[in-house]
């Protein structure tokens, strides 16, 4: 996030309860995604009930919660 910044890139984000999003920007202007899904085996009632709305991203909180080097989950975070 702090590169995107830097590269005056970053456009928003936002936290979908099971997945993280960074919006950002390349040098042409196009507009691209970064997205984090929580990991099947890390999801829990509150982010499946998050889910419901969108609300801002607080990485710090999440990073505090999940862990800056936990892998983002595969596919659909949402179990079936």
């Amino acid at each position: 996030m702090v590169r995107l910044v830097g590269a005056d890139a970053l456009v928003g984000s936002s936290d979908h309860g099971t997945t993280k999003s960074l919006y950002g920007k390349d040098p042409d202007g196009l507009e691209f995604e970064i997205v984090w899904l929580i990991p099947r085996d890390l999801l829990d009632q509150e982010a499946l009930d998050a889910r419901r709305r969108i609300r801002p991203l607080d990485l710090g909180r999440e990073k505090q919660r999940y862990g800056g080097q936990t892998r983002g989950g595969v596919g659909i975070s949402v179990p079936a």
